[in-house]
């Protein structure tokens, strides 16, 4: 059973995921698909059982951190060791988040899979991050990244837009310190702030036209991210890209989407945010663009939902 990875993603299951046609995939995107394995096999009967009695286990264990205002010190760590290993190197590889763990199973379609390349969700990221880049935040002057975290996003925007001033926002300090060294180290416009999101500093310059983004950062704020979109709608970005876990557009009635809600409840994770945008874009005050359910994640959650939109 080890080696029965009989399936795999093709160029119109990315299209697909991604909310594109194919023709939307660049080149460049097509050359990392086509680099990597992207095959699998579902997990079926006993096995995803075990993996299901696995999540919920640790689901019930109540030793999974609470997202919110007291995590800063479990983030000023986490992000502190990627720092030491930057610091250390030089080379932007050891940016990688540590939370995208090699070999566990993923979530894609509403299933369990097991794949046969460890790194497949890294790769899949990596893929689906240089199309997203792309194809929404090409041509502009400046670019916000809010909770910027590892720097990993910073340093592919400046590898794309080498000339587009980038600012990597967080509240943990070592994540400020990577982002400035980034742009030391390329020598490139980028920079680093510290940035709560629950408490929106009124001060930061934003250039008109610019794009903000955000990627597994919102997901922080459980239900007290509204000050932050009122900080959004007062600086008036151009275009905002978020990539987040959406509870709301999971089943409630599929057992492995239940486990990912569940999972988001339990950590405290964002909720609401599809309601309040909805309610805005009635009001005549943000357009909503885009919104797109990723079907694919890791073990407890799907982590790279689009929502696009942007304040009018």
């Amino acid at each position: 059973m080890a080696d029965d990875f009989v399936h795999e993603l093709k160029l119109a299951d990315f299209a697909r995921l991604w909310g594109c046609s194919k023709a939307d995939i660049f080149p460049e995107v097509r050359a990392i698909i086509g680099a990597h394995d992207f095959s699998y096999r579902i997990l079926a009967g006993a096995e995803r059982d075990l993996v299901l009695l696995d999540v919920i286990k640790r689901l019930d264990s109540g030793q999974l951190s609470l997202a919110g205002p007291e995590g800063l010190a479990r983030w000023e760590k986490g992000w502190g060791e990627n720092l030491s290993d930057f610091v250390a190197s030089n080379d932007t590889k050891d940016l990688t988040p540590k939370y995208i763990r090699p070999g566990l199973p993923l979530r894609l379609d509403q299933q369990f899979i097991a794949t046969r390349d460890p790194d497949f969700e890294r790769n899949w990221y990596s893929a689906f991050r240089l199309w997203l880049f792309k194809t929404h935040l090409k041509g502009f002057a400046s670019i916000f990244e809010f909770g910027c975290g590892s720097g990993f996003n910073l340093a592919q925007l400046s590898d794309l837009f080498p000339q587009t001033r980038i600012t990597g926002l967080d509240w943990a300090q070592p994540s400020v310190d990577i982002a400035n060294r980034l742009g030391e180290t390329l020598n490139r416009p980028i920079q680093g702030r510290r940035f709560d999101f629950f408490h929106p500093d009124a001060s930061l310059d934003v250039p008109e036209g610019s794009a903000f983004l955000t990627v597994g950062a919102l997901e922080q704020t459980g239900e007290n991210f509204a000050s932050f979109i009122d900080f959004v709608l007062a600086k008036r970005p151009k275009l905002c890209v978020f990539v987040e876990p959406i509870s709301e557009w999971y089943d409630e009635a599929d057992i492995i989407d239940y486990t990912g809600i569940r999972f988001l409840a339990v950590r405290n994770y964002w909720r609401g945010f599809p309601t309040l945008l909805e309610r805005l874009a009635k009001e005549g005050r943000v357009e909503i663009l885009k919104t797109k359910r990723s079907h694919f994640g890791s073990l407890f959650i799907e982590g790279y939902s689009q929502v696009i939109w942007r304040p009018v």
